[in-house]
Formats: C-alpha cells, structure tokens, sequence
C-alpha cells in the first residue's frame, strides 16, 4: 500500500512503547486490507459492533492515532513531527473507512474536533498534500452546524484542497448574540477567531513575502492561533488540592489551533508562490506566472521544492525526471517552459503517449493562454 518513500516516513515516527516502527506500515497496510474485506463481508456495516477482531483492529488505531497526533500538535519542533503526523492521519483514515455508513459529522465543538477535519490538517502537516485533498473531501459539516463552525470547516476544506480563492472570498458570519447561551456564544468567537486565521494562512499563501503587520502587512495567521490558544484555557482560581491547578477548557478549539499553529510555517514553505525568481528571468513576469499557477496547485510538493533548491529552473540545467503517475510532473514541467519562455527561449513539448497528450497539453496551453 504504501511506497518505499512513504513506508520510510513512516518508520521514522517517535518510538512508543509495544509499536514496532519496523513493522508500521505493514501493520496499517493489513489493518487497512481487513477493514475493506469485513465491509464487504457485513455489506457495509460498521465493523466495529459486528466484528470482534475488526473492533480491536479499530481500538489499535485510535491508540495509534490518539499518541502520534498528540506528538505532532504539541511538539512542534521535533524532526519526526512529520512522521508521527501522516501515522496519525492514515490511522484515522482507517477508522473513517471502518466507520463508514456511521453517521459523524464533521465538528469542531467546545470538547472535540472531529476526525475528518484532524486527518486533513495531520496530513497536510505531513506534506502529504494529495492525501490532505481527499481526506478533506469526507469534512462536511452538520446540518444543525452555526454559521461560524459551517464557515470554519468549509474553510479548512478549501485550503486542503488548494481553493485559496475560496478560502480569501467567503463571507465572515456574524455572531448572534441576543438570546444565545454564553458558553456558545464563547464557543463562536473562538471559532471565529480560527477561521480569520485560516482566512489569513490562505493570503500569506498567496503572497511572495510577508510584511509585518506595523509596516501594511497582513496580521500572521500564527497570531490568531496563538490567541485561541490562550483565550481556551484558563485556571480555576481555588480549585484542586494545594499544588495542584486546574483548568476550565474549550478543548475542541485548543487543540485546533495547536494543529493549526505547528501546521502553518510548514505551510508557507511549501508556497509556490515563494519559488524565488530564477536568473535570467523577468521578475514581474515571473510573479504572474506563479499567480495563475497557484490557483490550481498553490503547493509545492517535496520532490518540487528538491528539483527547485538543486537548481532545475535555472538555465542550461538538464533533468531527467521520473514520478508515479500523480507524482508532480506536470507542475515541474510548467515551471521550466514558463522560465525557458520568459527568458525568451523556445519550447519544444513532446507527449508520446494519449495520456500525456491530455495531461501535459493542458499544461502547454496554460502557458501559450497567459502569453508566455
């Protein structure tokens, strides 16, 4: 199930007591094929209240789960922080799979946040950006959802799936405040503040520096994240034993912004928007170029920015790049005719096959359409 790149990753996750890295991908990979075969055995059910074994599978995952997302909203500067994030996302994707059929609707409510919209934010942490794509696809939120969760999770999924334009247009909700509980009234600022964060997280995407707030620039999403943080968690002045502290919690919101804060440096760095100018090339025209291309694909994946940073943009350096097919090529394959046309090179395209023709002509026409 997964390739050796993956299963690397994987393997190098935090070690935890009675996990055998070694064997991980392995382990999710049978846990993965039992789920899919009892579901066709129970026509669908979940598998959890019809099959024992299946239900134990399920209660390993969310241990797996439950350990590594801990370890990668709470230490955000561990070098395996990646790699306990995409073992916590494939886990819960697992159980997603287990418990379809199962009515869950995406939430991000005063004491949890749902499994659909965590495995989107753990993956994209991980800088796995196709699979944050399609988790982000099972986030849809309750039909008795208030404007500002409905609006925050919409916003969540458009930012996985690259929709910045979305994410930067949407209408902020008003609060209600006449007649509404104060615990939720509460609970929808703290809402409202993520989603002006994420709101801001797609911008600086969008953006080829940051310029601090003082100097015109936009507010940092990390400061909205940092305020959520603080502002859900608060001691209880007289409560607990001496020594003791103890603390009045909006846990669905807390954790939330702790995903949120590891997740957007990371995220700036993969940009695409952020590819410095390579030589030879006009720097206004390069910046339009990134522009269109980043409505689609505003991410750079890690074999992107790797060709990027050896210098594959620059002039008279020769590639020879192989991918899987949804590896990247056709993001790397624009990149390098809009820096041949813009320093005033010709192109010649060649695709062999009828796929390729389909696939990677759109990608000539792109760049013949914004006249490059």
């Amino acid at each position: 199930m997964f390739d050796p790149t993956t299963a690397a990753l994987i393997r190098a996750a935090p070690p935890l007591e009675g996990l055998d890295l070694d064997n991980l991908p392995k382990r999710l990979t049978e846990a993965f094929a039992d789920i899919v075969s009892a579901r066709i055995r129970l026509r669908g059910a979940a598998v959890e209240a019809d099959d024992a074994a299946l239900g134990a599978t399920v209660t390993e995952l969310r241990r797996i789960a439950a350990a590594h997302e801990t370890y990668a909203a709470l230490l955000h500067d561990r070098e395996n922080r990646a790699s306990a994030a995409f073992v916590a996302a494939s886990a819960h994707q697992a159980i997603s799979l287990a418990r379809r059929g199962v009515e869950t609707p995406s939430q991000v409510d005063v004491a949890a946040v749902s499994s659909d919209v965590c495995a989107t934010l753990l993956f994209l942490l991980a800088e796995a950006h196709a699979d944050a794509a399609e988790a982000a696809k099972r986030i849809a939120p309750r039909q008795s959802a208030r404007p500002t969760e409905r609006a925050l999770l919409l916003a969540i999924r458009n930012l996985a799936q690259g929709r910045l334009g979305a994410v930067i247009s949407a209408e902020e909700p008003v609060i209600e405040v006449d007649g509404t509980d104060l615990d939720i009234r509460a609970l929808e600022a703290l809402q409202l503040l993520l989603l002006r964060g994420v709101t801001s997280l797609a911008r600086q995407l969008n953006l080829r520096i940051d310029v601090a707030p003082e100097a015109g620039g936009l507010v940092p999403a990390s400061m909205l994240f940092a305020q959520v943080r603080a502002l859900a968690s608060e001691p209880i002045e007289g409560a607990g034993l001496d020594g003791e502290t103890l603390l009045s919690l909006y846990s669905g919101p807390l954790h939330l912004a702790n995903l949120l804060l590891g997740l957007e440096g990371d995220l700036l760095g993969t940009a695409l928007c952020r590819i410095p100018t390579p030589g030879g090339v006009d720097d206004s025209g390069w910046w339009q170029t990134l522009r269109r291309m980043a409505r689609q694909r505003p991410f750079l994946w890690r074999n992107h920015r790797e060709a990027v940073e050896k210098g594959y943009l620059e002039r008279g350096v020769s590639s020879a790049i192989s991918f899987p097919t949804g590896g990247g090529k056709s993001t790397l394959a624009e990149l390098k005719i809009a820096t041949a046309l813009l320093r005033g090179e010709r192109v010649i395209f060649l695709a062999p096959t009828l796929s390729g023709i389909t696939t990677h002509g759109t990608v000539w026409r792109d760049c013949v359409a914004e006249g490059l």
